[in-house]
């Protein structure tokens, strides 16, 4: 073989290697511990109740927004070691898609893009950058809608976060209930559940 072929395949698999390794998630979306429990944590705290709770509080809206954004994707790529239940994988992604209408952020997004911009805005609130965080959620979202930070003020409910949020707090209460949290095989469980060698670790608020 060639040496000039050889290295460009060499460049190829390099190529393929890096992009299976999973992409580091965003700073600040998750604190110490494995990011999946701290997520699915925050996320139930955030939009139990459908995000009401959070009305005028749009840093914390942004946190949790984000926060969903991580779940349905790490759902709707298994990640964590072992599949989550269809019909929980489907009340993410449906409350994915809820919150980004109620938000008026574009649909086709890819989630890292939105989670980024998500977390942008929350920093630049919580500084005290009020043109920041309109810019920042302006880069995410539909053109000709209502200034976005005022949805993220005020959102209305969202039920389908609430039930999503419920949804995967019940399925990790049965993987803890099972032990399957201490890293064993879910295929060793008596029930299905929700992956749980990514469901240990802490919160943050």
């Amino acid at each position: 073989m060639r040496p000039a072929r050889l290295a460009l395949l060499l460049g190829l698999a390099a190529c393929a290697e890096l992009a299976e390794r999973p992409q580091p998630l965003p700073a600040g979306l998750v604190g110490t511990g494995d990011p999946l429990r701290a997520a699915a944590f925050g996320l139930h705290q955030g939009l139990q109740d459908g995000g009401r709770s959070l009305s005028g509080r749009p840093e914390d809206l942004a946190l949790a927004l984000a926060r969903l954004e991580y779940l349905a994707e790490a759902a709707a790529l298994d990640e964590g070691g072992a599949p989550m239940p269809s019909a929980l994988r489907a009340a993410l992604a449906e409350a994915r898609a809820e919150a980004r209408s109620a938000l008026g952020i574009a649909e086709a997004l890819p989630p890292r893009q939105v989670m980024r911009a998500l977390l942008a805005t929350r920093r630049a609130l919580q500084a005290g950058d009020r043109p920041g965080a309109e810019a920042a959620l302006a880069a995410i979202a539909r053109p000709g809608i209502d200034p976005p930070l005022r949805r993220l003020s005020d959102p209305g409910g969202l039920p389908l976060a609430a039930l999503a949020a419920q949804r995967l707090m019940d399925e990790l209460r049965m993987a803890d209930a099972v032990r399957t949290w201490r890293g064993d095989s879910l295929a060793d469980a008596p029930r299905q559940g929700i992956s749980t060698q990514g469901l240990g670790g802490n919160t943050d608020r």
